[in-house]
């Protein structure tokens, strides 16, 4: 395997089996997408990837991975 880095392979995947994400899949505004719940603000969640076969969709600003939406849909 190749090293690109001089930290070694135990520093920087130490821990990395306790991380679990909360996915949950949710369709905002008729666009299918994998959010992660956001625990500091209930009904909301952050963009993890999109699962939309519209390519304009990808385009779109607001629905950038990392981008926060709303999972209401008053909201």
């Amino acid at each position: 395997m190749l090293n690109w880095s001089t930290v070694p392979e135990e520093y920087l995947f130490d821990g990395i089996e306790k991380v679990g994400l909360n996915l949950q899949e949710a369709n905002v505004q008729g666009i299918q997408m994998l959010i992660e719940p956001m625990a500091e603000r209930p009904g909301y969640g952050r963009i993890v990837r999109l699962l939309s076969p519209d390519p304009r969709v990808y385009m779109q600003v607001c629905y950038q991975p990392g981008q926060e939406v709303c999972l209401f849909q008053n909201g």
